[in-house]
């Protein structure tokens, strides 16, 4: 995907953030007057980690080696620790890295990144709970699904080795009065972008985000949902269990299994609600809307 008139994506909102600070010592945080009342871990009677935490960010401390381990929500960060579920935009974002330096005196560049979110809040085409509950693999992977009381709400999620695939109900937990769906790539190990010279924070905001745009819709496309309501076919009925695709992957082809996704999706298309494509067109939507 490329922004409007094929102009690179300049703008793709984050969440979850976790990092290595660089280039700050322990004493920098120590003697921030907003940060009040750490948590100290002891090993016996050996201090080994202090924690602050300061509206929804946590900083750790490695008493043996000096190491410090910066990580949350800075779009949580931005409305004071409260909730993500709103939009953040470029403009939004600016606001919380300006507010992390005033605050905390961390710019971009102190942030060695170890795990980053990146997704799109937006309003589905049907009931998002009816999207989590249809839902059924991402490539090889069975969901996880649950019930994040922090922060999320009710989620279904694929984890794989190197990043999770995240969709949530942030609208139910928040109790807003309308849907929201969140679809999210965790990023839980980075290496792949370090070597592309994506390092810092700073690094991540000057490059062009279209790679990640692109990402996060080539992964949603490669879920399994079952978007039919009214079809009693026992040969369309079965797409919608694991068992099917578990015992398709385990013994037939990768051919066959591609004739089966591509069959769905057909499916879904013509006698489904065509959610999948719908929200597609919604997370490019949004992204573009967010450029501005």
């Amino acid at each position: 995907m490329m922004g409007a008139m094929g102009i690179p994506i300049r703008y793709v909102p984050i969440d979850f953030i976790k990092t290595k600070v660089i280039g700050l010592t322990p004493n920098h945080f120590r003697n921030n007057p907003l940060l009040i009342n750490p948590k100290s871990v002891f090993d016996g009677e050996i201090l080994t980690k202090t924690i602050f935490r300061y509206k929804n960010l946590s900083i750790k401390i490695f008493e043996n080696n000096n190491r410090i381990e910066f990580s949350g929500s800075l779009h949580t960060f931005y409305n004071g620790g409260i909730h993500n579920y709103n939009d953040f935009n470029s403009e939004a974002f600016t606001i919380a890295l300006s507010s992390l330096y005033s605050d905390l005196g961390i710019k971009p560049e102190n942030l060695y990144i170890i795990h980053l979110e990146w997704g799109y809040n937006i309003k589905p085409p049907i009931k998002t709970n009816y999207i989590l509950d249809r839902l059924i693999q991402h490539k090889s992977v069975n969901k996880t699904v649950g019930i994040d009381c922090k922060i999320e709400g009710k989620y279904t999620q694929f984890k794989h080795s190197t990043k999770i695939l995240k969709i949530y109900n942030k609208g139910m937990h928040f109790k807003v009065g309308y849907e929201v769906l969140r679809v999210e790539i965790k990023q839980i190990n980075w290496s792949e972008f370090r070597l592309k010279g994506i390092i810092t924070l700073q690094d991540f905001i000057i490059a062009d985000k279209t790679k990640f745009v692109d990402e996060l819709l080539h992964q949603w496309e490669r879920t399994i949902l079952y978007d039919i309501q009214d079809n009693l076919e026992p040969k369309i009925l079965q797409y919608q269990t694991s068992m099917f695709w578990d015992e398709l992957r385990e013994n037939k082809s990768n051919k066959t299994v591609k004739y089966h996704f591509d069959k769905l999706k057909a499916l879904n298309e013509s006698i489904g609600l065509n959610t999948k494509n719908k929200t597609t067109d919604l997370i490019i939507k949004k992204s573009n809307e967010l450029q501005l």
